[in-house]
C-alpha cells in the first residue's frame, strides 16, 4: 500500500463494505458543538476499527441531516485525543473537512472500506469514495486506540488527503 503525504484528521475509519451499503451501527444520544439535535454516536471500547471508520464516512454521506454538519461533528466525536489537540476546535476541524484535500467525503454517494491492516492497537484502512462530482477517490484511514475512561476505544489518528482513483462513473 502506498503511503499517503496526509494531514492529521480527526475522527474516525476486516471486512469490505459493499458500495452503497450503510451499516446500522445504533448509538447514544447528545450533542456536540453546534449540532444540537443531532444524535452523535460516542467512542466506546466495544465498537470494532471498521465500524468506526463506517459510522465516520456514513455521516458524511449525509453530512446536513439532521442538522447542518451534523456528519462533520459525527467525525469529530471520533476524533483522537491527539488530533483534537492540533485541528480543532470544531470550527476550525469543520473549515479543514471542506478545504479541497477532503470536501469531496461531504455527501458523497457511494464508499468501501477495506482493512491495510489491524493489531490490537493501531489499525489503517483504504477506502474508495464515489463523490458527487463522479470520481473516485481513494483516502487511507488510520485509527488506534484511545485511553478513555470508559476503556480503550478506537479512534481516527489521521485521513490522508483526497487523491483521485482515475476512474468516473459514465452517466450514459
Amino acid at each position: 500500500m502506498r503511503n499517503f503525504v496526509g494531514v492529521l484528521f480527526c475522527g474516525a475509519l476486516a471486512t469490505l463494505v459493499a458500495f452503497g451499503s450503510s451499516a446500522d451501527v445504533g448509538g447514544e444520544a447528545g450533542a456536540s458543538g453546534g449540532v444540537e439535535t443531532a444524535t452523535i454516536l460516542q467512542p466506546t471500547p466495544s465498537r470494532q476499527a471498521q465500524e468506526v471508520v463506517s459510522i465516520q464516512l456514513n455521516a458524511l454521506k449525509n453530512n446536513d441531516s439532521p442538522t447542518k454538519d451534523a456528519g462533520i461533528a459525527q467525525v469529530w466525536a471520533f476524533a483522537h485525543p491527539q488530533n483534537k489537540n492540533m485541528t480543532g476546535p470544531l470550527p476550525r476541524f469543520t473549515r479543514m473537512i471542506r478545504s479541497p484535500g477532503y470536501a469531496v467525503l461531504l455527501n458523497h454517494r457511494k464508499h468501501e472500506i477495506s482493512e491495510v491492516r489491524e493489531t490490537p492497537t493501531d489499525a489503517a484502512f483504504a477506502v474508495r469514495v464515489l463523490a458527487q462530482d463522479g470520481n473516485f477517490y481513494g483516502f487511507q484511514w488510520q485509527l488506534k486506540k484511545a485511553a478513555l475512561e470508559i476503556g480503550p476505544s478506537w479512534m481516527t489518528t489521521r485521513v490522508s488527503a483526497a487523491r483521485t482513483t482515475g476512474e468516473q462513473l459514465s452517466w450514459r
